[in-house]
């Protein structure tokens, strides 16, 4: 009897210091490693990925393409060469506050003068235009494609 309630305070114990990993967070860990991703396929292939579908496998990773709740990623390329991944939230539709709102994060591929960014050794790091989200320290970012 006193094993036993040894071993339910023991398991009731270690349970509140098990750390979870919202929905949130882990799609914005999905949108950076997807991004990695694409930095790969870049210095691989000196192009932009045109679908999430042809980007390299890291080995250690989880390789996500989809949101917190399983859905798809959004994946955006703009005329000026701006790279967008976006989710629509909890409940996948455009707007919404807390767990419903948008979360996306944007980069450009293309210098002003329109050689290749992504792909560069610093890209990653340099070419970060915004990250729009509801979510407490997330802070846009307002690099140009001139800034190095």
């Amino acid at each position: 009897m006193k094993i036993g309630l040894v071993i339910i305070i023991a398991i009731v114990c270690s349970s509140c210091c098990l750390d979870v990993i919202t929905p949130v967070q882990m799609t914005h860990s999905a949108i950076i490693e997807t991004f990695v991703r694409m930095h790969l396929y870049a210095q691989q292939r000196h192009s932009i990925p045109t679908s999430l579908d042809v980007l390299p496998k890291r080995t250690g990773y989880a390789n996500r393409t989809t949101d917190g709740w399983n859905r798809p990623l959004l994946f955006e390329t703009s005329a000026d060469g701006i790279l967008t991944l976006k989710s629509f939230g909890k409940d996948g539709k455009p707007g919404g506050k807390g767990e419903d709102a948008d979360i996306s994060t944007s980069y450009y591929a293309k210098h002003e003068n329109g050689t290749l960014w992504i792909g560069d050794e610093m890209w990653i790091v340099e070419a970060l235009t915004k990250v729009d989200s509801s979510q407490p320290g997330d802070t846009p970012n307002t690099h140009s494609p001139e800034e190095k």
